[in-house]
């Protein structure tokens, strides 16, 4: 026979079980370091940038011109002239691994860590 009420037991056993999967979904961000170098990658090869030093780079790729920004080492794009913009709404990065990617243009952005010995191309 199937029972129709739930007991102690069952309420404890699905708690578990939601808790376990929060802490698989939640635990490995718990670990990510900070990153210290970003990279922009376009068609045209990547330039590696300091995200200890606040500046303004301007990415023209494939007829899209951007602006991305690095302040308070956190990086995000400013603008964006390619018609959908999702890039210029991505929000900031700062953690090892995090990207900002902008189809139309080809550009990936993304914060890779390092030992801060950094050799990065000013522009």
């Amino acid at each position: 026979m199937f029972r129709t009420r739930f007991n102690f037991r069952d309420v404890l056993a699905a708690l578990g079980v939601v808790l376990l999967a929060c802490a698989i979904l939640f635990l490995p961000l718990l670990w990510r370091r900070e990153g210290s170098v970003l990279v922009i990658s376009t068609p045209d090869g990547s330039r590696e940038y300091s995200l200890s030093e606040d500046r303004e780079i301007e990415v023209t790729s494939k007829g899209v011109s951007m602006i991305v920004v690095i302040r308070d080492g956190a990086a995000y794009v400013k603008s964006s002239s390619c018609p959908d913009g999702v890039c210029a709404s991505s929000g900031k990065i700062t953690r090892d691994g995090e990207s900002i990617v902008c189809a139309p243009a080809g550009v990936r952005i993304w914060v890779k860590g390092g030992d801060g010995n950094v050799d990065f191309v000013a522009g």
